[in-house]
């Protein structure tokens, strides 16, 4: 059989989904910390704009503009720091990036149409310092490395801007000389040219947005295979053991090592040897769930971590796949086939005391993949028993040399 890619490979193009589709989780996870540093600028820069409307209401606070552009500072100010409080707490949810671009926008709208009712309409549409906001807020939005936030968050602002300017052109006379004398004239063309400019930088937030996913994908995904990389991998284990342990849900992790590689290598060439890594990266892939990660750790090995998987069912999948893939072997031509096999080691988080964080349980993991690979190969071990080479009766420590399971393959 000729084997290929998995489908989500971007070894062929590197090109990134369609533009409405959900984010990659490295790009998902990418996005959390990008709401991080949203959070964290936006708690600095309320903290800068209450600066100037402080000093204006303490000195004029007769008036009226004032004191509304306070207010609004005030409650925004409030807003960012709950924002910020729910983030460091670890209660983030997909919809809170959407939530906080949407509340960034409607801020700076709210701010216009205080500064439209208590003052003049012209001082809402000719704005030369709260209007441009509304961009801060737009590129703000490719933090997030999602390009459906900018599209919505976009809209939202060409919208809220646009209703602010017919409301204002039904409800006044703009081109009164009180108004103008407060604000300057007002112009159909530079309303519209204003209107034109956040659509131009939401398409570059989107433009940001789909080249960050182009090189991410291409950064968190092994060439070879298409499967992630052990640097993403490493990063998602720390998140997911913390996520586990948080909300006391199961969670297990397979290491696979495909059995005599070497041999494959050095009996039929390099090029043979890709063929049987692409062919398990495949069957890997299919037979795991959306929710799993799947990984090219190094060379010949594989690691999976399954959320909200006990170990023991783990176990169960790991080897129905080690069957699949033993029962399809390798067209070489002329009637000859390759075989494959693996030996992968299961641990599990709760129900391996010994696994309590991210190195113990992919120490746990490597541990019984080595007594697979000692005691015969091509199976799968989800427990510890003694054996001749290991007189601890399965004991293991965090300082398990992993070069030693790549020379007895």
């Amino acid at each position: 059989m000729t084997s290929r890619a998995p489908l989500n490979s971007v070894t062929e193009d590197g090109v990134a989904p369609s533009l409405w589709a959900q984010p990659d989780p490295a790009l998902a996870a990418a996005g959390i910390e990008g709401e991080f540093v949203v959070a964290r600028v936006r708690l600095i820069a309320m903290g800068l704009l209450l600066i100037a409307p402080t000093w204006n209401i303490v000195h004029f606070p007769e008036q009226r503009m004032y004191v509304t552009g306070f207010a609004v500072t005030v409650f925004a100010s409030v807003v960012a720091i709950a924002i910020w409080w729910s983030l460091r707490r670890g209660e983030w949810r997909p919809w809170i990036s959407f939530a906080s671009s949407a509340f960034d926008v409607s801020m700076v709208s709210l701010a216009l149409v205080s500064f439209m009712l208590v003052a003049s309409p012209m001082i809402a549409l000719n704005s030369t310092v709260t209007f441009e906001m509304y961009f801060l807020a737009i590129v703000a939005t490719s933090l997030r490395y999602d390009a459906r936030i900018c599209i919505v968050i976009g809209l939202l602002t060409i919208g809220e801007f646009g209703a602010l300017w017919l409301w204002a052109a039904s409800h006044f006379d703009l081109r009164d000389p009180a108004y103008v004398s407060a604000a300057g004239p007002y112009s159909i063309v530079d309303s519209a040219t204003r209107m034109l400019l956040l659509g131009v930088a939401t398409i570059l937030s989107v433009t940001i947005v789909r080249r960050a996913q182009q090189l991410l994908y291409l950064a968190s995904r092994d060439r070879l295979t298409g499967l992630f990389n052990r640097g993403h991998f490493d990063r998602v284990l720390l998140t997911t053991v913390d996520v586990a342990a948080r909300e006391g849900r199961p969670l297990a992790l397979a290491l696979l090592d495909i059995d005599h590689f070497k041999r494959i290598n050095d009996d039929y060439g390099h090029e043979l040897g890709d063929r049987a890594l692409r062919q398990v990266a495949e069957l890997l892939s299919g037979a795991m769930r959306r929710t799993d990660i799947v990984a090219r750790y190094g060379g010949e090995e594989f690691v999976v971590l399954m959320p909200g998987t006990t170990a023991a069912i783990a176990l169960a999948r790991i080897e129905v796949l080690r069957q699949e893939v033993a029962a399809t072997p390798i067209v070489l031509g002329r009637g000859d086939i390759l075989r494959l096999n693996f030996s992968a080691g299961v641990a599990g988080i709760p129900d391996d005391a010994r696994a309590s964080n991210p190195k113990a349980l992919m120490s746990v993991a490597d541990h019984r993949l080595l007594t697979a690979k000692r005691t015969g190969r091509g199976q799968c071990i989800g427990h510890d028993s003694p054996s001749p080479d290991d007189p601890t009766g399965g004991g293991t420590s965090e300082t398990d040399d992993l070069s030693s399971r790549r020379q007895s393959a």
